[in-house]
């Protein structure tokens, strides 16, 4: 335990200190031992308010950390950042619309938000195509995407800025515990945080810093750094506004329709209706082609078939559209019994069989037809139904043109939200872990010595100034006293020495490479004096 004094020296000096008040005379309250109590209770409470009356600090033991508080808080955070963000990576595609399915794929038809044949996936993703909010006029999205960059992007920045500024004053002290450091890394650390020069200092620190534990601090800082200063640009990178394209086409007949038009329909042409109970060139029509397009989804299987009816929005099981689209006839193969369709004796599979033949039973008005050896693509084809008018693939393909829209839409990048998304993860992961090893394992931090705020880290880097620069450099210029520290040797670790003839023990930065941090919270803290190497307790 700490050395205490007796009542009577207590008083002595709480006179004296009395006395100097009164006097107005400059003086350094005498610390007051940790297991002092005096008897009268209201000289203790006389004592405390001369202290916050005065600027002058005595010596006083460190606080500690709590044993599990900070551990449970920094796991909370770290799991509700981390969950959310995975389920929204996972889940994104379900909660906003993709808006290049807003247009309808007619063949390779290419415009600003449709997902083409001739353009690959890639491609299309950089687009703006999970829309956050449509129907906008140019202000309206302009002042959308404006606030979601200023609240996001610039405030985001900010809250990672704090967050990693504490992870990066105690990795650094548990770095400077063990490894020294150059005086510019120390002051842009502490002072420029997530900051070009920080991020420079941090990555020459890492190929100049010896020990693998540094290197690596060094490594994530720099890292680190780079994406708190890249947050912003990623964040607006991520989200933009466009005006929304649809393709549009001019039909034999001249009328122009767009793909996204409700009254061009997705149908069959019945050609052969005659066989089935029909007329010729019956239409048989479906959903708007927008909604669904059977000319994308669906292709003839003849008995490939997965089991599974498709089955359009919009369209019940007992329509004409819904009976031609689900139906699959039935291949008859020469081959003995055979179970399966293979196009190749599976015995020798360079001894091909002869093309099957179909058959097949269908049901049309109530009424079954049977078609012998005919293929479905032999009585009716995929359309497209513009009103009474039939419309086949052709048609369409040859004079496509784009109709931009009146409106605007905001949203989101795919693959550049799914980046920002799996960075932040990881950045969150990797200061935990950072924060982690270094309450673990830091003396300093452990002891609640830590130089989180501008003054602490000023009050320890002047100090260690003025013990290699001495008193006189008022009047010198940065590049001098630069050129004098690098003289110095350009090196800085935390020490704590204790002033030799007394209890109290002193820590702070140091000079020498042989300092080493042993930290007690049996003792008091305070200032510098003759010190000799403190021993542990």
């Amino acid at each position: 335990m700490a050395p205490t004094r007796s009542v009577d020296s207590y008083l002595e000096s709480y006179e004296l200190i009395k006395r100097s008040q009164s006097s107005q005379s400059t003086f350094q309250i005498p610390r007051r031992p940790v297991s002092f109590k005096s008897h009268n209770e209201d000289d203790d409470d006389d004592y405390d308010s001369i202290l916050k009356s005065t600027s002058k600090l005595p010596p006083k033991p460190l606080p500690g950390r709590p044993k599990y508080r900070p551990f449970i808080t920094a796991t909370l955070i770290t799991i509700s950042t981390i969950v959310p963000l995975a389920i929204l990576m996972s889940c994104i595609k379900y909660m906003l619309p993709d808006m290049r399915w807003d247009g309808i794929k007619l063949h390779g038809t290419s415009c600003d938000l449709v997902n083409t044949k001739n353009s690959s996936r890639m491609q299309s993703a950089f687009q703006i195509n999970l829309r956050g909010a449509a129907q906008l006029t140019f202000a309206e999205a302009k002042l959308v995407d404006l606030v979601f960059d200023l609240v996001v992007g610039q405030g985001g920045r900010l809250l990672l800025g704090a967050v990693s500024y504490i992870v990066f004053m105690d990795a650094l002290l548990r770095s400077m515990e063990i490894t020294p450091v150059s005086w510019k890394l120390y002051a842009s650390l502490v002072f420029s945080s997530n900051s070009l020069i920080a991020t420079w200092h941090s990555t020459k620190a890492v190929f100049s810093t010896k020990g693998w534990r540094a290197k690596t601090y060094m490594i994530w800082c720099a890292l680190a750094m780079v994406y708190v200063l890249a947050f912003p640009t990623l964040i607006e990178s991520a989200t933009g506004y466009v005006s929304p394209s649809s393709a549009g086409f001019n039909t034999n007949n001249g009328t122009v329709v767009t793909a996204d038009s409700d009254h061009l329909l997705s149908c069959f042409d019945v050609f052969g209706g005659e066989l089935i109970g029909l007329t010729n060139h019956t239409q048989a029509k479906g959903p708007p082609a927008h909604v669904f397009d059977a000319m994308e989804y669906y292709s003839y299987g003849y008995g490939y078939h997965s089991g599974k009816d498709i089955s359009p929005p919009g369209i019940d099981n007992t329509s004409l559209f819904y009976t031609l689209l689900n139906h699959v006839a039935d291949p008859i193969y020469n081959a003995t019994n055979s179970t399966r369709p293979p196009r190749y004796n599976h015995t020798s599979s360079s001894q091909y069989l002869s093309s099957p033949s179909y058959t097949s039973n269908i049901t049309i008005n109530g009424e079954m037809h049977f078609l012998h050896d005919m293929k479905p693509d032999e009585l009716w084809k995929k359309a497209y139904c513009l009103d009474d008018t039939t419309l086949d693939a052709s048609q369409l393909k040859e004079s496509p043109f784009c109709f931009t829209k009146s409106y605007f839409v905001w949203g989101f990048s795919s693959i550049v939200l799914y980046i920002v998304l799996g960075l932040q993860i990881l950045w969150t992961f990797g200061m935990y872990c950072v924060w982690l090893d270094a309450n673990i394992f830091s003396e300093l931090v452990r002891s609640g010595r830590t130089i989180r705020g501008p003054f602490r880290a000023a009050a320890d880097l002047v100090e260690a100034m003025n013990e290699t620069l001495g008193n006189e450099y008022c009047a010198y210029s940065e590049q001098e006293i630069e050129k004098a520290l690098q003289r110095s040797g350009d090196t800085l670790k935390y020490d704590s020495l204790l002033r030799e003839g007394s209890d109290v023990l002193h820590v702070g930065l140091s000079t020498d490479k042989d300092a080493r941090v042993l930290m007690s919270r049996k003792r008091l803290y305070g200032r510098k004096g003759r010190k000799k190497r403190m021993e542990e307790d």
